[in-house]
């Protein structure tokens, strides 16, 4: 096989792949950008706000207090918002889950009023967990999402990298065919 033959086979793979790179690199932005969109869409509505800070503990200061005052509109910040959330839930039924208190409150020999309370703290647990296993949802789709927008540049970049290879290479063909012939 001559030089021109392996350039032009060689460039022909790189110009289908990096054409490839860009396809598929502008289709992980645009899904990722959705995926992002889409959080922040279904996050805004519901008007979830962190405290002022003076509001908020000395550990939710130190721990959240970058997001003192802010509406929860990413994933980021709707992770953080989950972690606010788990940190009242620990003082509902000292440290204890929603199944480990539900099952609790189910067990025989206690009185109806420590029923009655327990149900109570069951109630509390399982709308706080209930909302952070959301919260945490939309984090992981924020994630998933800004993972594809960043490998997505990163894929139309090195396309565009092989792109220009592909052109220098079909370049270098013809150079090294006119070389042949001469």
């Amino acid at each position: 096989m001559d030089r021109k033959t392996l350039d032009k086979l060689v460039s022909s793979a790189g110009a289908l792949i990096a054409v490839a790179l860009l396809v598929l690199g502008a289709a992980a932005i645009y899904g990722g950008s959705f995926g992002q969109d889409n959080v922040r869409d279904r996050l805004e509505p519901e008007k979830v706000m962190f405290p002022p800070f003076e509001a908020m503990s000395e550990t939710e200061q130190a721990e959240l207090g970058e997001f003192a005052g802010q509406q929860v509109d990413t994933g980021s910040e709707a992770e953080a918002y989950s972690r606010y959330i788990q940190g009242h839930l620990a003082s509902v039924n000292d440290g204890k889950t929603y199944a480990e208190t539900s099952s609790e409150a189910r067990a025989e020999g206690i009185s109806e009023d420590e029923a009655a309370e327990l149900s109570a703290k069951v109630d509390t647990l399982f709308r706080g967990e209930t909302l952070r296993a959301i919260l945490l949802n939309a984090y992981g789709w924020w994630t998933v999402s800004t993972i594809a927008v960043l490998a997505g540049y990163a894929m139309v970049a090195f396309g565009v990298v092989l792109g220009v290879f592909s052109l220098l290479g079909f370049r270098h063909g013809k150079r090294a065919a006119a070389a042949a012939a001469a």
